[in-house]
């Protein structure tokens, strides 16, 4: 009789001990490696339980990449950082910090793989100012590994720097 694919029966009519030489029968034993290998595949799929990192391709896999110094031209997106995530569902975060020595600042903006967030204030024009901004959390669910990157921008007068963290988590 088949069984459903994720139903695991005890194997009928037979014990679980050959009566003619005392070990496990090898129907039992395929029974018991079967079933030890659901629960490896469950345990797995919770993710780590005891506090230490989680390894490439685990649940909770995290990866996390930085950079500093980019420099902003008015008005044109720049890259600023990138992470490469492997098949997966991930979420992706981001922060991009804009350091402007002076001139005129009017929005500063960054996102993930394109612009999504955006500061519109009236900045100091004296002095350097240091704006960060969260780029929005997105959901990369990918079948090939693929680049997501941090982008900044400005529109402003002077000279214009961009830093950044991009983060990602697997969440399955």
């Amino acid at each position: 009789m088949a069984t459903e694919p994720h139903k695991l029966e005890p194997p009928i009519g037979e014990g679980p001990i050959d009566p003619a030489t005392g070990a496990h029968s090898p129907v039992w034993t395929d029974f018991y490696q079967g079933l030890a290998d659901r629960l490896l595949k469950l345990n797995a799929a919770t993710g780590v339980v005891d506090g230490s990192d989680a390894v490439a391709g685990q649940i909770g896999e995290y990866m996390t990449a930085s950079a500093s110094g980019i420099a902003l031209v008015n008005n044109v997106p720049a890259d600023v950082v990138s992470l490469s995530l492997t098949a997966g569902d991930w979420d992706v975060a981001g922060n991009a910090q804009i350091s402007s020595p002076g001139g005129t600042r009017n929005i500063f903006c960054a996102g993930l793989d394109g612009i999504d967030t955006m500061i519109a204030a009236t900045f100091p024009t004296t002095g350097t100012t240091v704006n960060g901004i969260n780029a929005a959390l997105r959901r990369y669910n990918v079948t090939a590994t693929t680049t997501v990157w941090l982008q900044a921008m400005g529109s402003f007068s002077g000279s214009a720097t961009a830093s950044g963290t991009i983060r990602a988590r697997r969440m399955r």
